[in-house]
């Protein structure tokens, strides 16, 4: 009987992979909307482990629909989705892009200092809200800095990212993924994470990626000529 269980348990690990690499190439082949891609393997979970359940302690199912479905009820992501909200309305009320010309203007020094400043302030609004809406205001201004000091929009865009990601890293909230693993925790009766739990690895791991990204990133990508720059030239 032990025999059987492992070996339907093994069976429901390998399908899950293949449904998860199928959704992978399906989101990069884009022939298909990433909603109907994400409720069509959702729709397929729930079919197989309806027709081959997964036992656990109490003999019910653990991953039925019901169990399946409960995931857009984690307050995990609600949470996220409310940070999202809350950075919408921050970028329609045009706060986020006050501040970002405010730094731009404060940062009015040597090229590498205006990066510097404006890849700071990218970090640690990252850590308090979603990283979306931070980088969409922040990327004309990027911009009006390379065109500013000569420089290729490419080499401050990457940096750009990896600062607002790695912003992410230092709260609870600076990160769905932070978000979802704190209430996994608490789903397995578990203690959830604090607000600033692991805000010194994250910030030590910030400081030493903001370093790479600054010195080491910019030489490493190509001089890349803008669709407007290109069309110019054509």
């Amino acid at each position: 009987m032990h025999t059987a269980n492992m070996e339907i348990n093994n069976v429901a690990m390998w399908v899950t992979f293949t449904l998860i690499l199928g959704a992978l190439f399906l989101y990069a082949l884009e022939k298909l909307p990433a909603e109907i891609t994400s409720i069509g393997v959702l729709g397929a979970f729930m079919i197989y482990f309806h027709v081959f359940p997964i036992a656990g302690v109490d003999g019910f199912n653990v991953l039925s629909a019901e169990r399946l479905v409960l995931g857009f009820a984690n307050p995990a992501l609600i949470t996220v989705l409310t940070l999202l909200v809350i950075g919408q309305g921050m970028v329609r009320a045009g706060v986020l892009d006050r501040g970002a010309r405010i730094v731009l203007a404060v940062g009015a020094g040597p090229g590498w200092l205006t990066i510097l400043i404006t890849l700071v302030v990218v970090l640690v609004i990252s850590g308090f809200l979603n990283n979306i809406p931070v980088v969409v205001i922040f990327i004309p201004i990027m911009e009006a800095v390379a065109d500013r000091f000569g420089t290729s929009p490419s080499k401050v865009m990457m940096p750009l990212s990896f600062a607002a990601v790695l912003g992410g890293m230092t709260t609870l909230i600076g990160s769905g993924t932070n978000l979802l693993v704190s209430g996994a925790l608490e789903e397995l009766g578990e203690k959830p994470f604090s607000f600033f739990q692991f805000v010194v690895p994250g910030v030590v791991m910030a400081v030493v990626g903001l370093v790479f990204v600054l010195l080491i990133v910019p030489r490493l990508l190509k001089d890349r000529a803008s669709f407007a720059e290109n069309y110019m030239e054509a």
